[in-house]
């Protein structure tokens, strides 16, 4: 059975339970609103630079997705999003970054951090804010860390030229608390689990976005089911989303539309997921 056939069994328009990042289906909790809007408050100002750190599959990338996405719709943002390149020296990175931006690089460090230097300023004068979106950042080196310090460094007396926001799984958080320079510099957004409250309207969210109304569990057992997705889960939506996903290959195999607790716990076993 592919993923068409579950479509048509649900009456679906798209399935609603794939992990890739579509902004689409970022669930807007509490946690969520208050991250970007300190994101696009930051940028907009150009207040300084963030980084946002948390567990695997607290809907990090999904973030930094939308993110990406609301603010390349308005022309003042100059935003690229980099995912962090399997690379170690921070010349490479200095590469990677000003090829991101469509700036020339030279042979030299030195060359290329004035070119830089220069692109950032012609930016502010014409009125563009320059927007670098880190995903992934907790595998950046001491040595890549101390670059983006140094590009921090290039501002007028009012206003920062570039504007930095870093996200990555706890140990970026334990990174740059470690290296004291950056953390006075930054400020930091931590992501945490979802409540239940949130996972259960996540999911129905998600249903919704992929044209279903109605819930994916019968009424009387919904309140159990979403109990026990929570338990299995620990309110982390990857998690969540990979449950739900297995859950309607179940479903359509049997012929059915609504989902027992048993099901939930079934498949949560099958995934190594414990309570």
């Amino acid at each position: 059975m592919d993923i068409n056939a579950i479509v048509r069994h649900f009456g679906l328009t798209e399935h609603p339970f794939i992990t890739s990042p579509d902004p689409r289906f970022l669930y807007f909790s509490s946690q969520v609103r208050e991250a970007l809007a300190k994101c696009e408050f930051m940028a907009r100002d150009r207040i300084g630079p963030i980084y946002m750190y948390g567990p695997i599959g607290s809907g990090k990338t999904s973030l930094v997705r939308r993110l990406h996405e609301k603010l390349s719709q308005d022309e003042r943002y100059n935003v690229k999003l980099l995912i962090v390149p399997n690379i170690k020296s921070s010349n490479a990175l200095l590469r990677v970054i000003m090829e991101t931006f469509d700036v020339k690089t030279e042979r030299s460090y030195a060359a290329s951090l004035a070119n830089f230097e220069g692109f950032l300023l012609q930016q502010f004068e014409s009125g563009k804010v320059p927007v670098l979106l880190v995903d992934e950042a907790q595998y950046m080196t001491r040595e890549q860390l101390k670059l983006l310090h140094y590009l921090l460094n290039f501002e007028t007396n009012k206003t920062k030229l570039l504007q930095i926001v870093l996200v990555g799984q706890e140990e970026l958080g334990t990174k740059i608390v470690n290296y004291r320079e950056l953390a006075s510099r930054m400020f930091p957004i931590a992501m945490s689990a979802m409540s239940l409250e949130d996972l259960r309207d996540m999911i129905q969210f998600r249903l919704t976005v992929a044209g279903r109304r109605d819930s994916l569990f019968e009424e009387s057992t919904a309140e159990e089911a979403y109990h026990l997705l929570y338990a299995y889960t620990k309110g982390l939506p990857r998690d969540a989303i990979k449950v739900c996903f297995e859950l309607l290959i179940d479903l359509a195999v049997q012929g059915n539309t609504h989902a027992s607790p048993q099901q939930i716990e079934e498949i949560a076993k099958a995934q190594n997921l414990r309570i």
